[in-house]
């Protein structure tokens, strides 16, 4: 029987993961609103709520210059329609414009409703995104393989940006590579890659992560070219307690094989002055050593 062929795996990246066109799964649309506002850029929604609130106001502006009934207002001036119609959505009232017939008056009860609504539903959404606990985390852009006591090691570091401490943090190592099944279709598979220290009880400065490259490893005997032949990368990823925020967070980091410098070593960024001040110099956090 042949062999059907071979099917290339999709790298793993958060990019290439937004660009996959998702066959036979309906869009959200308007039943996941929330996650979208949730997720998208923060100027973008700022941009978005403000352009809603002008959008909502000039319609009410035509309705109030069809309506009529405006009292104060010029005649055949939208300005000032447009302007009673800010002041009832923001329940200010001046006092110069105001409503004199029924039917302004229940346009601007309808208004004060929507009004009073929209302000609510933007204040809850804004608190929800700037309260959203986050980690200030940097990762070493690259990794190196280094001798460590007679025997290679896979090393990143990791730093906590912020003047706090994250408790009983954790990293987990996973490898994700292609292997072949039986039909010689390519499928992706993760792998936990054991570390020498896998939790840290008070992250507060920088971590030094290591992974073993002993005759266990998966990565064992791999150079880099190799480990493009598989199309490995490795997924880094810490979480831990902000003792600040009291709120779990967490943080990632994606390494590809250009990532790797082999027999390369990271440059000492721990620096003590002669009157005993401890200091960290993060401007060489991503350097080498030599």
């Amino acid at each position: 029987m042949a062999r059907r062929p071979r099917k290339q795996a999709a790298p793993f990246s958060a990019d290439v993961l937004r660009r996959i066109e998702r066959r036979g799964v309906a869009r959200s649309g308007l039943g996941d609103v929330f996650h979208g506002l949730m997720t998208m850029r923060l100027l973008a929604l700022l941009a978005l709520l403000a352009g809603s609130i002008v959008l909502i106001n000039l319609i009410f502006g035509v309705i109030y210059a069809i309506a009529g009934g405006i009292g104060g207002a010029r005649p055949g001036d939208f300005g000032d329609d447009v302007f009673f119609s800010v002041q009832t959505f923001s329940t200010t009232g001046y006092g110069a414009l105001y409503p004199r017939s029924i039917v302004a008056n229940s346009i601007a009860s309808v208004e004060i409703i929507i009004g009073l609504l929209a302000t609510a539903l933007a204040t809850g959404l804004l608190f929800a995104r700037l309260s959203r606990p986050q980690a200030r985390v940097l990762f070493s852009r690259i990794m190196v393989v280094h001798r460590l006591r007679g025997e290679n090691s896979l090393m990143f570091r990791v730093a906590n940006q912020r003047r706090n401490q994250l408790t009983d943090a954790r990293m987990t190592l996973t490898l994700i590579r292609d292997e072949l099944d039986e039909d010689a279709n390519a499928m992706r598979r993760l792998i936990d890659l054991p570390l020498e220290r896998a939790n840290s009880p008070a992250f507060a400065l920088s971590w030094t992560v290591i992974h073993r490259l002993g005759p266990d490893s998966p990565l064992y005997g791999l150079d880099e070219a190799a480990m493009k032949a598989q199309n490995m990368v490795l997924l880094a990823m810490l979480t831990g307690l902000d003792d600040t925020l009291l709120a779990t967070v967490a943080a990632r980091h994606i390494y590809g094989p250009a990532d790797i410098r082999f027999g390369a070593r990271f440059a000492d960024i721990f620096d003590r002055a002669e009157d005993g001040t401890f200091a960290i110099d993060y401007t060489l956090f991503h350097e080498l050593d030599g």
